[in-house]
C-alpha cells in the first residue's frame, strides 16, 4: 500500500510538473495587440508583390507589384511605383483596404519555425503592405493567404519572424492590379435632366426628345403603335444604363484616338443633350478578337472597353429604340433592316 502512495506521488509531481512548465509556455505566448489607426489620417498605401522582381505574375497585362495609392486634394489616386501617371481610384475598393488596416487585429500565433512557404509568405507570394501618416510609416505588415477556416488571413508583422492569424479574409482586398483599382465609372448623369437623345448606327440617326427621363411622345400621344411604344422603352432602358455606366478595363494608352487611329469602324453612337451648352456622348466601335468593345466617352478622358455582355446589351437597345430589326435568313445569320418611323 506504501508502495502505491509513493507512485502515485510521483505521478502527481510529474503532472504538476508539466501543468506549470505548460503554463509557462503560454505566459510566454503574447499575441502583440494593434492598435487603430485613424484612416483620416493616412495618405499613403504602397503594395509591392514580389519583392519588387520584374519577373512577378501579372494579371490583364498589369503588373500587381509596386502600387502607390494616395491621397490628392481629399480624394484617391491609384499609381505605379514611379507615380507619373495618378488614375483616380475606386472608392469600394479603397474602403475595403482601410478598413483592414484600420482594425487589424491578430488571433492566435501560428508559427514561429522561419519556414514561410506553406502560408504564401515567403519573397515570392507574399503581398507586402506599408502604411503612411504623410511621411510617417504608421503600418507595415505581409499578407499570405487565406487560412483554411476562410475566417482568417496568415500574416507577419514588420519586424517578426512569427506568423499569425489576422481575423477575417482579406487578401483578394490587396491583390489587385492598377487597373483593378481604378475608378470605372465612365458616365453618370441624372437621367431626368436630359432634353434629347441622338442615335447614330452606320448611315441611320434617330433623335427623340425627353422630358424628365422619359420620351415626350408617350404621354403627348396615347394612340401611338406598339412598334413606338417599345422604341420609347429602348430609349428608357438606354438611359438607365447610361446614367451609371462602368467599363470592364482601360486600355494601356490616353490617347482618345487609338481606336479611330488604328483603323477601327465605330459600331454606335449615342449624343445626349443635358442642357443648352452640355453634350454627353458615347462612341461604342467594333468589337476586338476577344469579343471587348473599345470605347470611349466624354465624360472621361481615357478609352476604355466594354466586355461583350455590356456592349451588346447597348448595341441591342439602340437596335430597338432605333427601329432595325433582326430577321433571319437561310443561312442562320441574322441580317439587319433599317425601319425608321
Amino acid at each position: 500500500m506504501k508502495k502505491e502512495y509513493i507512485i502515485l506521488g510521483l505521478i502527481i509531481i510529474a503532472l504538476s510538473a508539466y501543468l506549470i512548465t505548460n503554463k509557462t509556455d503560454r505566459d510566454n505566448y503574447t499575441i502583440p495587440s494593434i492598435p487603430e489607426i485613424n484612416v483620416a489620417d493616412i495618405t499613403e498605401i504602397v503594395i509591392e508583390k514580389d519583392g519588387n522582381s520584374k519577373n512577378s505574375n501579372e494579371r490583364n497585362g498589369n503588373s500587381i507589384e509596386n502600387i502607390v495609392i494616395s491621397k490628392k486634394d481629399g480624394a484617391w489616386v491609384v499609381a505605379g511605383a514611379v507615380p507619373d501617371k495618378a488614375y483616380p481610384a475606386d472608392q469600394e475598393s479603397i474602403t475595403k483596404m482601410l478598413d483592414v488596416i484600420k482594425t487589424l487585429k491578430l488571433s492566435a500565433l501560428v508559427s514561429e519555425s522561419g519556414n514561410l512557404t506553406p502560408y504564401d509568405l515567403d519573397t515570392k507570394n507574399r503581398i507586402n503592405v506599408t502604411v503612411k501618416s504623410k511621411a510617417e510609416i504608421v503600418r507595415k505588415f505581409e499578407i499570405g493567404k487565406n487560412a483554411p477556416s476562410f475566417r482568417h488571413t496568415f500574416v507577419r508583422l514588420d519586424g517578426s519572424s512569427s506568423v499569425y492569424h489576422a481575423e477575417k479574409s482579406f487578401r483578394r482586398d490587396f491583390e489587385k492590379t492598377i487597373d483593378d483599382l481604378r475608378d470605372k465609372k465612365v458616365l453618370s448623369f441624372d437621367k431626368n435632366k436630359i432634353s434629347s437623345i441622338t442615335m447614330k448606327k452606320g448611315d441611320s440617326m434617330k433623335t427623340v426628345a425627353l422630358k424628365d427621363g422619359k420620351p415626350l411622345d408617350n404621354s403627348a400621344n396615347q394612340s401611338q403603335s406598339n412598334d413606338t411604344s417599345k422604341e420609347n422603352e429602348a430609349v428608357e432602358r438606354i438611359l438607365t444604363t447610361l446614367s451609371d455606366l462602368k467599363c470592364h478595363s482601360f486600355t494601356n494608352t490616353d490617347n482618345k484616338n487609338e481606336f479611330k487611329d488604328n483603323g477601327i469602324e465605330e459600331s454606335a453612337k449615342i449624343t445626349l443633350k443635358a442642357d443648352a451648352d452640355k453634350e454627353i456622348s458615347l462612341i461604342l466601335y467594333k468589337k476586338d478578337i476577344k469579343e471587348n468593345y473599345p470605347a470611349i466617352s466624354s465624360e472621361n478622358i481615357y478609352p476604355f472597353l466594354l466586355n461583350t455582355y455590356e456592349g451588346n446589351d447597348i448595341i441591342s437597345k439602340i437596335d430597338e429604340a432605333m427601329g432595325i430589326k433582326k430577321e433571319e435568313n437561310a443561312g442562320g445569320e441574322a441580317t439587319k433592316q433599317d425601319q425608321m418611323n
